[in-house]
């Protein structure tokens, strides 16, 4: 239930809320598909060396202290394996029966993350960005072992989770888990109301902090009780978006606003 607070009186009397309702996520971004190094510089990597378990045993929250956690769940492998000649070192695999789909979730959300992706024989697959369990962005593409250029990920969204569907009866390798600058997930709430009239025209601006791609739902009442929505397709305008009501009278001395996230 949201939380509302009265934030600003204007000349007019009209008064603002702050609606303390949690924005959602981004929906533009830089993908990361089949590169050769992933992150240009990442702020970690988490490559399975950090921590020793038995070959094929179970992985979920091990490496939760490093930042990543797999659900359902992955396979720890120890060694090289002559079938995989292009991996080395401690990897985690899909496991026998496949694991599919996965997702790599991470302790903190990110502006950016990447992975290694290596598949025998070749698969489609689909890599989705998540936050908070909601699509980001996502883009296909082919995971193979004959590819030399296998970090795929995204840059420039805030989200706190890689999610990897494929669709080939294969078998999948896990490395490197590289994880950029994490995001500050403040709430989303109303900054400031103001009254402005030109001549015989009276109107309010409201504004609040949003995110880019982002679609908000303006509402508005005299008492609090009774909401009227305003616009329900304000687009976001980035870091900040702005919604005008016009056309006042004089007669509406007291107005209530609150905004809403209303994102699909």
């Amino acid at each position: 239930m949201p939380i509302y607070h009265k934030v600003a009186n204007v000349r007019s009397g009209f008064i603002a809320l702050l609606s303390l309702l949690f924005f959602a996520i981004n929906v533009f971004s830089n993908p990361i598909d089949l590169s050769s190094s992933g992150l240009e510089d990442p702020e970690s990597t988490v490559d399975f060396s950090e921590m020793r378990i038995l070959d094929t045993s179970i992985v979920t929250d091990q490496f939760s202290q490093f930042g990543v956690i797999f659900e359902p769940n992955l396979f720890y492998r120890t060694a090289d394996h002559p079938d995989w000649a292009s991996v080395s070192g401690p990897n985690l695999r899909t496991g026998e029966p496949e694991v599919n789909p996965f997702s790599i979730q991470f302790n903190e959300a990110h502006l950016s993350a990447a992975v290694v992706l290596i598949a025998q024989p070749p698969t489609p697959a689909i890599i989705t960005a998540k936050l908070e369990g909601v699509d980001v962005e996502s883009f296909e593409t082919t995971i193979s072992i004959d590819n030399p250029n296998q970090y795929f990920g995204f840059e420039d969204i805030i989200f706190d989770e890689i999610h990897v569907s494929y669709s080939g009866a294969t078998r999948l390798r896990v490395d490197n888990v590289q994880l950029g600058e994490s995001a500050n997930l403040s709430p989303m709430k109303i900054t400031k109301v103001i009254h402005e009239e030109d001549e015989d025209l009276k109107f309010v601006k409201v504004f609040w902090n949003s995110r880019p791609g982002r679609v908000y739902a303006v509402y508005v009442s005299e008492d609090l009780s009774e909401w009227m929505e305003l616009d329900d397709n304000v687009q976001s305008e980035g870091e900040e978006t702005t919604f005008i009501e016009e056309d006042l009278t004089d007669k509406e001395k007291l107005r209530f606003y609150m905004v809403e996230d209303i994102t699909n």
